[in-house]
């Protein structure tokens, strides 16, 4: 009996010991302390996705201002402000437009700045068209194009649609928009960074006031297998015989017909040429939609990755990866994918097979940026004249942690656009 007493408290303790055991093996176990035996890079072989051509086409940058003329860029890390304000705006519709000014950057510099409103912005110029399909809205107005939408708090029954190329602004009459619903996106706790509006060489470009404190990120990288893509996209219905070359840093990839892939093994890009298909380019929205569907055909992850510029003139579109509200840049040399139309029967896309899907504890939570303003005197103290900077972007630079390899870091900088190229302003700087 007393056997039977002493057998469940006996067996217990042996169970806690053991416990204890293993829990101080793997406590001070060297592997625990080093993440970088613990951090290896994820072999995806499948990247189905659920973004739709309204969340890869979302505004890049929302700018509020106040009812004093204070101007503030939001971010969310929480919720996606962009896709709340677009749920608000498919429930108006537009009758009527109006053109205020044009060609006159003063009056367009006084309707950026308006008080009580909200700016949606994008890099490149839109149309009503792709609007409509964008935001699911009914914007019933002539199509022409813009890339700052400005709505008024203040005032429900009218917005602005702004071209920084013409410096046009079109007044819009409103039906069923209702400011206060609009208003309710903005109470939730926002990530808020005092900015203001300024001209350079033309062009309006937010300043930032002062310093910046912005988040850090770290991720640990997931790497598609180039396998993947050369099923997906090499092999056809018609035609699965596929020749691969592999060379000492690259690996081609050719269908014998109208296909062809390479894969530059040291930076990880994917250059994918398609000679058999029929592009439609006749207007800005059908190349953004079929730009679309071969994104998804392709199938790489798109979870972040949103639009960011289109040129017009070359027919490229730039698509890059999105944290914290910011760009992320220096994923490649393209961003994380880049499109261009060669003519009305082909395409090329550039991308990369990294990507951005675990995150973890970086070295520190935030870094500072310097105000745009010096930024600008430290720029021309290294002889960089004004007039040659195209554009001044607050992005993540994309490097690879030199103690684990398989992360990511992402370190908030100045990005300076000069002939076409963004740069780091440092790289500038620094000669």
């Amino acid at each position: 009996m007393k056997l039977r007493q002493l057998w469940l408290p006996t067996c217990l303790g042996i169970a806690v010991l053991i416990s204890l055991g293993l829990s101080g093996l793997l406590w001070t176990n060297p592997a625990h302390s080093n993440l970088s035996t613990r951090i290896k890079v994820t072999k995806s072989t499948d990247n189905s996705t659920n973004t739709t051509f309204q969340d890869i086409y979302l505004p890049s940058q929302i700018i509020s201002t106040d009812k004093q003329g204070n101007q503030e860029v939001l971010t969310n890390n929480r919720v996606n402000v962009a896709s709340e304000l677009r749920d608000k705006i498919s429930k108006f519709t537009g009758t009527d437009v109006q053109t205020v000014s044009q060609h006159n950057s003063k009056k367009y510099l006084q309707q950026l700045r308006r008080k009580d409103t909200i700016l949606l912005n994008y890099n490149s110029a839109m149309t009503v068209t792709f609007f409509r399909k964008a935001f699911g809205n009914q914007l019933k107005i002539p199509n022409q194009k813009f890339n700052r939408m400005q709505l008024l708090l203040n005032d429900p029954n009218h917005m602005y649609l702004l071209n920084d190329q013409t410096l046009r602004v079109v007044r819009v009459k409103l039906k069923n928009n209702h400011a206060g619903k609009l208003r309710h996106v903005l109470a939730d706790k926002m990530i808020k960074h005092p900015a203001s509006f300024i001209m350079l060489n033309g062009k309006p470009i937010i300043s930032y006031n002062r310093a910046v404190r912005v988040r850090t990120y770290s991720y640990q990288l997931t790497q598609q297998t180039q396998s993947y893509y050369a099923n997906r996209i090499m092999t056809t219905n018609s035609n699965s015989n596929m020749q691969i070359k592999r060379h000492s840093n690259r690996t081609t990839y050719d269908d014998h017909g109208f296909r062809h892939m390479s894969v530059n093994n040291k930076t990880d890009t994917v250059t994918f040429t398609n000679y058999n298909s029929t592009v439609k380019s006749s207007s800005f929205l059908q190349t953004m939609n079929h730009i679309y569907q071969q994104l998804v055909m392709v199938g790489m992850p798109l979870d972040n990755v949103r639009f960011y510029s289109y040129d017009s003139g070359n027919e490229t579109a730039v698509f890059r990866t999105y944290i914290g509200g910011l760009p992320v840049f220096d994923q490649s040399d393209y961003g994380a994918v880049q499109m261009k139309v060669l003519d009305q029967t082909s395409y090329q896309m550039i991308f990369s097979l990294d990507s951005l899907q675990v995150p973890i504890p970086p070295v520190q939570n935030t870094a500072s940026v310097e105000s745009t303003k010096t930024l600008m005197a430290q720029l021309k103290a290294a002889g960089i004249r004004r007039s040659r900077i195209q554009g001044l972007q607050l992005g993540y630079q994309w490097t690879r942690d030199k103690s684990l390899p398989k992360v990511v870091d992402l370190s908030p900088t100045w990005y300076v656009e000069i002939g076409g190229q963004w740069q780091t302003y440092r790289s500038l700087i620094n000669g």
